[in-house]
């Protein structure tokens, strides 16, 4: 992107912010555009059911009023001339399950080109838009517009609004440029981690003996030097605003330069920034992923509804063994004496292994929620997040606890019955 990051953040703090409030009574709802695409992009229209039943799109259309000529877009399939006329493989493509997503992209009737699209839409979405989605009684249900969109620019929705993020470009611009993350930018630019990690092409090194030498070698890379990919966890203003209300002292909310001045806060944004690309569809359940804060686990959960959740206390207390949790919740361990132990050995009141076991919940305001998610960038993949997360413990893993799965069952194949009952037992 050769735009510098404050042209950009200019630019799309013009884009226009719509409100959705007639899209709750049938639960489709536009969820991101992509109207300008950049280096091996394609324009996207992308929708979801976020309510309990299907939806039979037969008969909606998305309308473009943007252009002095209507043009539309009919589900099921239209014709040249952008009137509904159903095709015959188009109409398989109708139905929308709760929580599924919908991805439109441009009409495209050559068969040999990798973007062939016979069920496509037939208008460009610009550089200025407004789209409509309207359904078979040809009522509108949901609306999203921009403005000014720049090349790699999405609009993604969040919570009521539509909210500008840049694709095209690298972690850091990508930060930089968004109008709902400028304090978590400002806190990444003091303690210089925005060009230290998440600057394309920035490395760094990796001490042979460190958890991030012993996290690689268990996924079977060998690394001196680190360049990414990242997954950054990022706090939104509002969150931010309220992470500075609790820090206040005698009800006085912290300034922005009382919480860039905290000591702890390089700790804190750390804790934010995982090693390697973790989409939210990739991540299994009550998975704990390591982050840059000393190895502290960030524990991610899937909610009943589709939300991407987060979680900073929820860790695996290392079981007093050889295997680790992972290997004991597999085994079945978790409900035995010795693992819930109500924090007598493990120090925890929730017994060793609580996020393998999956004693931990979400309930409250225990976990973060990601408001927008997998927003792709060139050297990660960023997710935006309603509360600033606190570094959970660290707890030192025994060193054969860092082997792969694979190499202790390995062993474990080779073991004798003696030692396979006494590990079984967690006293190895």
């Amino acid at each position: 992107m050769k735009a510098s990051a404050s042209v950009v953040a200019a630019s799309v703090l013009l884009a226009v912010m719509a409100t959705t409030s007639c899209s709750a009574a049938t639960g489709v709802q536009f969820m991101k555009v992509l109207p300008q695409p950049g280096s091996g992009q394609t324009e996207a229209i992308i929708l979801r059911n976020v309510g309990s039943e299907p939806v039979d799109l037969t008969g909606w259309s998305i309308v473009d009023k943007s252009k002095r000529a209507m043009n539309s877009f009919w589900f099921g399939g239209d014709s040249a001339t952008m009137a509904p006329q159903p095709v015959k493989w188009c109409s398989n493509w109708t139905s929308i399950e709760p929580d599924q997503e919908f991805t439109l992209r441009p009409f495209n009737r050559d068969r040999f080109s990798a973007s062939f699209d016979p069920c496509g839409f037939r208008f460009s979405l610009g550089f200025d838009g407004q789209l409509e989605l309207r359904n078979a009684d040809k009522q509108p249900v949901d609306i999203v517009s921009w403005t000014k969109a720049k090349d790699g620019m999405a609009i993604y929705r969040m919570g009521s609004k539509f909210i500008p993020f840049m694709e095209d470009s690298d972690m850091k611009s990508s930060i930089k440029a968004a109008p709902v993350l400028s304090i978590f930018a400002k806190a990444l630019h003091s303690t210089n981690i925005l060009d230290k990690y998440l600057k394309e092409g920035a490395s760094i090194k990796i001490d042979k003996d460190s958890w991030m030498a012993k996290h690689l070698a268990r996924k079977g890379y060998e690394k001196t030097y680190y360049k990414g990919p990242w997954t950054v966890f990022a706090p939104s203003n509002e969150a931010f605003l309220e992470f500075m209300k609790e820090m206040g002292w005698m009800g006085m909310t912290l300034t922005e330069d009382e919480l860039l001045a905290m000591p702890e806060l390089e700790d804190i944004l750390l804790y934010h920034i995982v090693m390697g690309q973790e989409w939210s569809s990739g991540i299994k359940n009550a998975t704990g992923v390591l982050s840059m804060k000393d190895g502290a686990e960030v524990a991610v959960f899937h909610g009943k509804n589709g939300e991407f959740l987060v979680h900073d206390d929820c860790v695996d207390r290392p079981s007093p063994d050889n295997y680790g949790c992972e290997m004991q919740a597999e085994w079945k361990k978790c409900n035995e004496d010795w693992v819930q132990d109500d924090g007598l050995f493990s120090g925890r009141t929730l017994g060793y292994c609580e996020r393998s076991c999956n004693r931990c919940t979400c309930e409250g305001d225990q976990c973060g929620r990601a408001s927008v998610y997998d927003i792709p960038a060139s050297n990660g993949v960023l997710h935006v997040i309603d509360k600033v997360l606190y570094p959970a413990p660290v707890y030192e893993k025994p060193a054969a606890q860092w082997r792969s799965k694979a190499e202790m069952e390995a062993e474990m194949n080779g073991g004798s019955a003696g030692n396979l009952k006494g590990f079984l037992n967690g006293q190895q």
